[in-house]
């Protein structure tokens, strides 16, 4: 049955527009045109193997964390659920229902998302409380969530434990205390070590790529290196790169800017 007025019924056969724009919505060039990308691609362009993030305003004030990927923009709310949805962090308690934890999960990935994007753009501060609200959030699914879940959670600290120091890094050498910086790192690997250890990694801890980062990262605090040195971390960054292992890539890369 047709619904007066002239609409279509969900799920009736129709024929698709030639001009790509929506089934179901009347075509206008200027509204076809207003959907179109182009511009603000060309102007945010994607670097591989670099994470290229910014933030801006829209029309009603909001700030929003924008990523650039390789098809497009992704685009967060800078404070709660990345998305924008309702977050569910809050009720731990339900951690345990199967359901509620694979949506905990995924506002979690979400968050340490918009975490290292806000450490791309230079925001040690934020970068340092998403990611805090990340490892936060992996711990109560390790004590309450689904066996699957927990697994997961496991072995998804490794990575924030090294973004958060990261963070905390580039807070302190904002702030001009690069002196207080080998100490968060040396708290870092402690917590690397301990997650190593939860789950029978422990005998190979200096051989994961996690800590070899941070081992890394220590190593390149010191303020000047001579040429050889630093045409050894030019090498190593060249080498993150071919192994596409960007987390290393990315410290390197930093340290090498600050060098110049």
């Amino acid at each position: 049955m047709i619904p007066s007025g002239g609409g279509r019924v969900l799920g009736s056969p129709s024929r698709p527009p030639a001009d790509g724009t929506c089934l179901g919505a009347p075509f206008h060039r200027e509204h076809a045109m207003s959907h179109d990308l182009t511009e603000l691609l060309n102007g945010f362009p994607h670097e591989p193997g670099r994470i290229s993030a910014r933030l801006i305003r829209s029309a009603d004030g909001r700030e929003h964390l924008q990523v650039r990927v390789e098809l497009g923009v992704l685009q967060m709310a800078v404070e709660g659920r990345p998305d924008g949805g309702t977050s569910v962090l809050n009720e731990r308690h339900r951690l345990g229902e199967p359901a509620f934890a694979a949506l905990a999960r995924l506002e979690l990935v979400q968050v340490q998302q918009r975490a290292v994007a806000f450490l791309a753009i230079g925001d040690a501060a934020r970068a340092l409380r998403n990611a805090d609200t990340v490892l936060e959030g992996l711990a109560a699914m390790i004590r309450r969530g689904p066996a699957d879940e927990v697994d997961w959670a496991e072995g998804a600290r490794f990575s924030v434990i090294v973004l958060r120091t990261r963070a905390a890094v580039s807070g302190l050498v904002a702030a001009g205390r690069p002196r207080e910086a080998p100490a968060a790192i040396d708290a870092g690997l402690t917590l690397l070590r301990g997650a190593a250890e939860r789950i029978g990694l422990g005998e190979r801890f200096e051989t994961l790529g996690d800590v070899q980062a941070l081992r890394t990262l220590r190593e390149t605090l010191v303020p000047q290196l001579p040429p050889a040195q630093r045409g050894e971390l030019e090498e190593r960054l060249r080498a993150a790169v071919r192994a596409e292992n960007y987390e290393l890539a990315a410290i390197l890369r930093d340290e090498l800017r600050r060098l110049e």
